[in-house]
């Protein structure tokens, strides 16, 4: 039962291999549907620029410290006894938040470059 554990990984593995594919593989076409494509970066061709290019990094950070987070809480509520269906819980809303932080970091950070200039 143990093993479901394994399951609160899943959101820094797939934010780390979307970091990943965007940083070798950077979408230059702004009019595509692929890349970090929200409202403020597809502002102006400089807006898609920079967060094509500071977006991939931001995710696979937060990915590895998210797994780190996620490790040692695991072992944590393992200790403490906590039902697996508690601990998955906490996982995924840590996960998620971790998620909503990367973009909003991405965003604050493409919008403290413009609004200076």
């Amino acid at each position: 039962m143990y093993y479901l554990l394994i399951l609160n990984l899943i959101i820094p593995l797939v934010m780390f291999i979307v970091g990943y594919i965007l940083k070798k593989n950077p979408v230059k076409d702004m009019n595509s549907s692929n890349g970090y494509n929200t409202p403020t970066s597809r502002k102006s061709e400089e807006h898609w620029k920079y967060a094509q290019s500071i977006a991939p990094d931001i995710f696979i950070n937060q990915s590895k410290i998210l797994a780190i987070v996620e490790l040692v809480l695991n072992a944590i509520l393992l200790v403490l006894k906590i039902p697996i269906r508690y601990s998955l819980l906490v996982g995924i809303i840590i996960g998620f938040i971790f998620l909503i932080f990367s973009f909003y970091k991405t965003e604050n950070k493409i919008n403290s470059k413009f609004i200076n200039n």
